[in-house]
């Protein structure tokens, strides 16, 4: 199986109970807020190696393995993931929808937005003075307009204080993808494509122990996710 295959629902599941298990940190990601975060690590200025994000994936700086298989197998699944967002974002950008979970209310489905967009924002957060631009650029900052209201704790205050905003949820839902493939296509000439495709290898298999590990640490998977000293 090669890394830019994309997930099963089966797999999607085993990835969100792995999060939500014991096996991570108390503040792991959740299924929707990862999908939100590696859709910033595409969309941004910088390319941010998997051995600087993974930490804040799992809630925790390192991780304990039970075997090198379960570590190369949890891994692959979400690089595998974050691939097929960049394919989307890159060759069918008109197709892109975050994985937001949903709620019913009164009798409709109503889209949560929360999950995602502090997903979303932790991504910026790992590289916020390359986004400064952005952020305080007045024409350009729309494109982070529902981000910043419903990732932040400075947007919750805002829709506590004006309700008309909170009532605009559907609008905001709308808005969302649109303002994601603005974002990345904004900073498009920005990213450095070199390294890009060195970090997220569409065309490759999943690594064996003497391959590259897929964290980018630069290591051998032997000597890094998958170390005898990491596992239990």
């Amino acid at each position: 199986m090669h890394l830019s295959t994309p997930l099963t629902d089966p797999e999607y599941d085993e990835l969100d109970q792995f999060l939500m298990s014991d096996a991570t940190g108390d503040e792991s990601m959740d299924i929707s807020m990862l999908d939100g975060f590696m859709t910033a690590m595409i969309s941004g200025p910088n390319v941010i190696v998997p051995s600087q994000w993974l930490p804040k994936v799992w809630g925790k700086q390192e991780m304990t393995w039970n075997s090198a298989a379960e570590a190369e197998h949890m891994i692959s699944l979400l690089l595998r993931h974050m691939n097929t967002i960049a394919d989307v974002l890159l060759n069918a950008p008109q197709d892109f929808e975050p994985m937001t979970y949903t709620r019913e209310h009164e009798g409709k489905t109503v889209e949560i937005l929360d999950e995602w967009c502090v997903g979303f924002y932790e991504g910026i957060r790992m590289d916020l003075e390359a986004w400064k631009p952005l952020m305080q650029s007045d024409e350009l900052q729309e494109m982070l307009f529902p981000i910043l209201l419903y990732g932040t704790e400075g947007g919750w205050d805002q829709m506590k204080a004006n309700p008309k905003l909170a009532e605009r949820h559907d609008e905001f839902a709308q808005m969302l993808p649109r303002c994601i493939v603005d974002i990345y296509k904004h900073w498009a000439p920005h990213r450095k494509s070199a390294v890009q495709q060195k970090t997220i290898r569409h065309d490759q298999p999943l690594p064996g122990r003497n391959d590259p590990c897929p964290c980018g640490s630069g290591d051998k998977f032997k000597k890094c996710c998958g170390n005898a000293a990491k596992l239990h």
